[in-house]
This record gives C-alpha cells, structure tokens and sequence, in this order.
C-alpha cells in the first residue's frame, strides 16, 4: 500500500504543478480540469495515504491542498492582470453581486464575536463558504470551447462508468471499497469520530434494516449519489440530441448505469430528484409524448408497490412519507431545531454553529440537515434570502441561454449546469450537500461560465 500511497501522492503533486503553471499563463480551464480529476476521488485517495504512511500530518496537509489550489487561483486572477484592481473594469451581473453579497456576508460574520465557536473553527468553516463564491468566479474567467467541453462530457461519462462498475464490485462481494482502506480508523483518528453501525463505517453506509448502500471512490453514498444527478443531466441531454442510433443507444446504455447506481448509493432525496430533473427535461423540451409514458410508468410504480411489492418495501415507503422512517423523523428533527433557532435569532447565531463541515462542534451545533437551514441559522434571513436567490438566479439564467444560446456547446453546458441545480435541490433540503465538493464544485464552476455568456451575448443584447 505504501508503494500505491507513494506513487499516487507523486502524481497528485505533479497535477497540482500543472495546474498552477496553467493558471499562471491566464488559464482557468485547468482548475476544472482539477475539480474532474481529483475531487470525486478526494476522500479516497486521504483514506489511502492514511494506510500507506500512517502520518495525520501528511492526510492533513493533502487535506487542505485543494484550498490552497483555488484560493491561488483566485488570487492570480484578481492581482495577476497587469491593470491593477483598480484600474480593472468589472462587469458585474445581478447574480455576481450576489455572491459577493454572500462572501462579504460570511466574511462579517466570521469576525465578530458571535457564536460559541473558536476563531479558528470560524476561519476553517468559512473558507468552505468562500470557496463556493471563488469556484463560481472562477467559472466566470473560464472559456470552454467545443473541444474542452467534448473532453469534460467524455470525462464524465469515465466516471459514471468507473463508479457503477465500483460501486457493482462492492455490492457482488459485499464489501465496502472504505472497510479495506480502514475508513473506520482514518475516521477516529483524523476527525475524531468513532465508527458507527453494523459496517464499521457510519450509519450513511447503511439503510433501514441494515442494508448496505455504497458510495464507489466517493466519499459516502449521498455524494455519489448527488453526483449521479450530474451524470443524469449529461446523459439525458445527449440522448435527446444525438443525430444517430448509436449515439442514443449509448446515451441510454449509460442512463440505465446511472439508474442502477441510484439502487447501489439508495438516496431516497437522490431519486425523487432524478424523477424531478428527467420530468422538467421532458418539459423542458417539449416531451410530450414521452412525459405521457413516464408518469404511466410512475403510475405503474406506484400501484405495485402498493398492491404487490413486499410488506417491507410498502412500510418503508408509509414510514418515510409519515416521517416515522428514523432517517425521516431524524431530518424533521433537524429542520424544526433549524426553524426555531431562525425564529428566535433572526440575524444568526454566528458562523460553524450547524452543519457538519470542518470546524463545526458537533456538540454544539444547532440543526444540520438542511442546506437552506444551515445558512440561516448561521448568518440570519439575510444569508439564507441571498444563498436562496443565488440558486434561483444561476437556474434562470442557465435557463435563458439555454433557450437563447445559438451555439450547441453553450447550451449543452447550461443545460448541464441548470438541471444539476434543479437536481440538488432536493439534497439541499435534506443534507450539507454543498459539502459535496465534486458536484458542487463542477457544478457552480458551469454557472460561472454560463454566467459570462450571459452577460457578453444575451443581457448586454437585451439592453440594447
């Protein structure tokens, strides 16, 4: 393992050199190219310097690496144009003063006196909320042609076939890729939390009844099961717009991978949002026929597992509807502890006081379940109005050059970049799923993009 641990740590820090060097040379594509080629193995590839070298300090170091690498980014492309800061012209959209907004928001909120919470704890947690603002600007300072977003599409489509081919392998031996790379251990060493259910992992490992649901090389069973909404958005898209049968055939083969997959990670958020996305998508294009077949194969669904599905599967789906599903109940839980806390402290109760991202005391934290939540309870109704607008602004105007756009890349990229969206709003609901680095990282990195095209070929256009 050390030998693995070793070559992989080598590669990674001549990934990173390249990175760099490219960004330096004013191009940003290469972080994305960063985001595609590390961030879905992120976890696992800590897990495996941990069993290989043994050495915290050296997971910790690996751990903080990506920060390093797009806060760089970031840098280079505020201070490194030879105009000064000043002297730049900014254009600024609608949804760019939101972020900025957000970032300044969070930035306050990190340095006053507010909350339980170390100083130190609030500088970790916060640099999770800037790196969301930095990706998205990133985005927008990114020119992806044809032949880059060709390389992203076949990328993705490696990916999905990588993790349901994984994700298979686990479920056929019935065992965890985590419990051979010690993840129980990493875990209690590393963050200090000791294993949890009947796998030695955490209870996200596992669904009611104590069946195992896997998450491939991601880092658990909901990031990877956030992720297949991304490989969905890609597959239905192409599968709808491919000139030739093979072309669909393939795009279809891989759809049913991606469905498959949903059973491997068992989301139950996860899936009701794939239902969302192929719904608004068939809309979205005009569908109509196919809309018709697929709410007859929900119906179908529906009245099996009512009448003829086993006793276990139909009280699995009543517990969950009714919130007597312990994961359920646990969620409306969380919400309701995060509704209060927003009721009684309207501006916030300070910056990593929920959730569960880095610098975040779990025994103190307030609510935790809810993305939307999450937000609220740390920076008040303002950072929750503004984090609920950002969303809502990148979806409609992904939306709009996806209408408008004349080139077919474009719109296959903000169409990508919307239904993913759309998508995740159901995990947000349910989960921290901005944690979800892969998903969230790539997907926000689009809207960035889309961003831009936006402003240069649709809004300066409607304002003339």
């Amino acid at each position: 393992m050390i030998v693995v641990a070793t070559i992989l740590l080598i590669l990674y820090i001549g990934l990173i050199g390249f990175v760099l060097k490219k960004t330096f040379d004013g191009d940003a594509y290469y972080l994305l190219l960063y985001i595609l080629f590390t961030l879905p193995f992120y976890t696992t590839l800590q897990l495996i310097i941990f069993k290989g070298f043994d050495l915290s300090s050296l997971v910790d170091v690996f751990k903080y690496s990506k920060d390093f690498v797009f806060f760089t980014g970031f840098f280079i492309f505020i201070f490194g144009k030879k105009e000064s800061i000043i002297e730049q012209k900014w254009r600024l959209t609608f949804l760019d003063k939101l972020f900025l907004g957000f970032m300044t928001l969070t930035l306050i909120y990190t340095l006053i006196p507010l909350g339980e919470i170390p100083f130190f704890s609030k500088i970790i947690y916060a640099k999770n909320t800037f790196l969301i603002g930095i990706v998205y600007f990133l985005g927008r300072n990114t020119n992806i042609d044809k032949q880059r977003w060709r390389f992203i599409v076949k990328v993705l489509i490696y990916l999905t076939i990588g993790s349901f081919v994984l994700a298979l392998s686990e479920k056929i031996f019935g065992m965890h890729l985590q419990n051979v790379l010690d993840y129980g251990r990493f875990n209690l060493v590393i963050n200090d939390i000791f294993p949890t259910g009947n796998y030695g992992l955490s209870w996200t490992f596992e669904r009611q009844g104590g069946f195992a649901r896997y998450a491939a090389f991601f880092s658990n069973p909901l990031e990877f099961a956030a992720s297949l909404l991304l490989f969905l958005s890609v597959g239905l898209h192409y599968l709808l717009h491919s000139k030739y049968n093979i072309n669909r055939l393939a795009y279809l083969c891989l759809l049913i991978l991606v469905s498959l997959s949903f059973f491997f990670s068992y989301s139950r958020g996860a899936i009701i949002a794939s239902g969302i996305i192929v719904f608004f998508t068939l809309f979205l294009e005009k569908k109509h026929q196919l809309v018709r077949i697929v709410l007859a194969l929900v119906i179908i669904s529906v009245v099996y597992i009512s009448f003829f599905s086993s006793k276990e599967l139909q009280y699995f789906v009543l517990d969950t509807l009714s919130f007597q599903n312990t994961s359920s109940l646990g969620h409306l839980l969380e919400w309701l502890e995060g509704v209060n806390s927003i009721i009684l402290n309207p501006m916030g109760v300070g910056i990593a006081m929920s959730g569960n991202g880095n610098g975040v005391d779990q025994a103190l934290k307030i609510g935790g379940e809810n993305q939307f939540l999450i937000y609220g309870v740390q920076m008040g109704v303002i950072g929750l109005l503004i984090y609920v607008s950002i969303l809502i602004k990148g979806i409609k105007d992904s939306l709009k050059v996806f209408k408008l756009s004349s080139k077919y890349h474009v719109k296959s990229i903000s169409f990508v970049a919307a239904t993913t969206k759309i998508g995740l709003l159901i995990p947000l609901f349910t989960a921290n799923a901005e944690l979800y680095l892969f998903v969230g990282f790539l997907s926000w990195f689009l809207i960035g993009f889309v961003e831009t095209y936006y402003l240069k070929n649709i809004l300066n256009r409607n304002l003339q």
